[in-house]
C-alpha cells in the first residue's frame, strides 16, 4: 500500500513539475525545495527518508507536498504536508525568507495491529540565501499538529548546484529533538 502511494506521489510531482512556471529555486528538505522535485536520507538510528516537491502557482506562491517515513523495531512511522507556501519580496536584499500552512497527517503502523492515523494542519517559515555563485543556505522551521500532540522539525543546510537541473543537499535537522545530519538530492525540473 505505502509503495503505491509513493509511485502516485512521484506520478504526481512529475506531472505538475513539467508544468511548471520557472522560476528560481530556494532549498528546503521540509518543505521541499521550489519548483522541483527532492529526496533524502537522514542519518538516524535507522534513517529518516524523506521526500517532496513544490510547483509555483504565483511569482510568491508555492503549493508544497512532503512525505516522510521511518521504521524502528517493526513499527513504521509517516508524516505527510500538503499546502501552500508564500515568499516574500524584499528588494535590495539576497535573503528569500517565507512562511507557509497546511494540512497534515501522521500514520504509524505496527505489524499484527490496525494503523493508527491522525490529521491536523502544519506551520513553517524559513529563508534562504546565496552564499557564493553555486551554494544556497537554508533554515526553516515547521510545526506538525495532528492527534493532538504537536512535533517540530528545524532544518538547516546548504544546496549545491551541480547542474542546470539538479542539486546535492547536506544539512542537519531536528525532529522534536531527535537530531542528524542527512544528504538529499533535488531535480529541478523546469
Amino acid at each position: 500500500m505505502r509503495w503505491k502511494a509513493l509511485t502516485t506521489l512521484i506520478v504526481v510531482a512529475v506531472l505538475f513539475q513539467i508544468m511548471a512556471m520557472q522560476t528560481p529555486a530556494s532549498a528546503q528538505l521540509l518543505p521541499p525545495s521550489r519548483n522541483s522535485f527532492s529526496l533524502g536520507i537522514a542519518t538516524f538510528n535507522p534513517s529518516v527518508y524523506t521526500l517532496g516537491m513544490s510547483w509555483p502557482i504565483a511569482p510568491a506562491w508555492d503549493i508544497i507536498l512532503s512525505y516522510s517515513w521511518q521504521t524502528v523495531g517493526g513499527v513504521t512511522g509517516s508524516l505527510t504536508g500538503i499546502g501552500g507556501r508564500y515568499f516574500f519580496p524584499l528588494t535590495g536584499s539576497t535573503v528569500t525568507p517565507y512562511v507557509g500552512g497546511g494540512f497534515a497527517s501522521v500514520g504509524t503502523s505496527v505489524a499484527g495491529f490496525p494503523s493508527v492515523n491522525a490529521s491536523g494542519l502544519f506551520l513553517t517559515a524559513g529563508a534562504s540565501m546565496p552564499l557564493a555563485q553555486k551554494i544556497t543556505g537554508y533554515a526553516s522551521i515547521s510545526m506538525f499538529s495532528a492527534g493532538g500532540t504537536t512535533n517540530n522539525v528545524v532544518d538547516l543546510g546548504a544546496q549545491f548546484r551541480v547542474a542546470q537541473t539538479f542539486s546535492a543537499q547536506v544539512g542537519y535537522i531536528s525532529f522534536s529533538g531527535s537530531a542528524a545530519p542527512y544528504i538529499g538530492v533535488t531535480l529541478h525540473l523546469r
